[in-house]
């Protein structure tokens, strides 16, 4: 179960003081206007630095700099709270009503800053509680990924804000996925995984973290943790799998079933808004962005993530 106590930095172990990780993660969409955006930050309070993303994206690109903006710096001093922050990049974080809801502002460069509103619809879901996650007991991601998970939470809720994206100013109001995770995490021949998000509105919301085989990038299932919220209420998912349709890297479209603890199954078919290869930190790359999804007529926002080993595509020469 995840407490108040869970949104703020964690005790480091001595034996993982070098690779000890704290990550912040706000997505947001405005998909009238074909934009989505990204903030991440990984901490190291064990070696007292962090690094933070901030990543725009406005249409389907080959590489990260061809996107609307960008503005990653690697070695920011860690704050000394992670419950209320600011960072030198101009960004701030305050958890309130931990570990529910958040103030995001951030104040860039070339006249872009945005402010919003998280506010949870859903308590926490802890990855790390059998009562929580019937799945949690079974093998992880694998390689770094499972320790990097040994504290881990998804919250999806609703954001209200507004963006400002060089001087053209855009209203932010949406359903997204929040996340926490705590733990050892290297930054070396990391695992590789699916990250979903499927927004249709307060009363449905799918969030899934799938396998991924590099090797074959055309299929990725089974469904590692996840779950389904309908009208606030949360069923963890027990199975999964799907397909995707590629062009080289990118899928072009992307098909999935899961199923929750209850039984019941969802369908959904998606593709995407807006795309591009994202690498907050080196030694992974997110081919990621905003995806438009389909359910049974209805049409939702969110998130297709896929997150790949730099040392699998050298291994496999999947770039060559």
């Amino acid at each position: 179960m995840i407490r108040a106590e869970d949104a703020a930095f964690h005790p480091v172990p001595d034996e993982h003081r070098e690779t000890w990780a704290e990550t912040n993660y706000f997505p947001f969409w405005i998909p009238d206007a074909g934009l989505s955006g990204a903030v991440y930050n990984v901490f190291r309070p064990g070696l007292g630095v962090c690094l933070s993303d901030i990543t725009i994206f406005d249409h389907c690109a080959s590489h990260w700099e061809g996107l609307a903006y960008t503005d990653n710096q690697q070695h920011i001093p860690c704050p000394a709270s992670l419950a209320h922050y600011s960072l030198r990049n101009g960004l701030t974080v305050e958890a309130l009503n931990a570990p529910q809801d958040y103030q995001v502002d951030y104040v860039g460069i070339d006249d872009t800053e945005f402010h919003f509103r998280f506010r949870g619809l859903m308590r926490p879901q802890d990855f790390n509680d059998p009562n929580q996650d019937p799945l949690t007991p079974k093998q992880g991601a694998g390689g770094a990924w499972d320790k990097a998970f040994d504290g881990h939470f998804d919250m999806t809720g609703r954001i209200d804000g507004e963006l400002k994206l060089r001087g053209v100013a855009h209203k932010i109001a949406c359903l997204a996925t929040m996340d926490h995770s705590w733990g050892p995490r290297a930054e070396r021949n990391n695992g590789s995984a699916v990250f979903i998000q499927a927004h249709f509105g307060d009363d449905l919301s799918v969030n899934a973290l799938m396998m991924l085989d590099p090797a074959d990038m055309t299929r990725f299932g089974p469904v590692l943790h996840g779950y389904v919220m309908r009208a606030g209420q949360v069923k963890a998912l027990v199975a999964g799998e799907g397909q995707s349709e590629r062009s080289g890297f990118r899928p072009d479209r992307f098909d999935l079933t899961v199923e929750d603890e209850d039984g019941a199954s969802l369908a959904l078919s998606g593709h995407f808004e807006t795309w591009a290869p994202w690498a907050p930190y080196a030694s992974v790359l997110y081919y990621q962005g905003m995806a438009r999804w389909e359910h049974e007529g209805r049409i939702g926002t969110g998130a297709f993530q896929e997150v790949i080993s730099r040392a699998a595509i050298a291994r496999l020469g999947l770039a060559r």
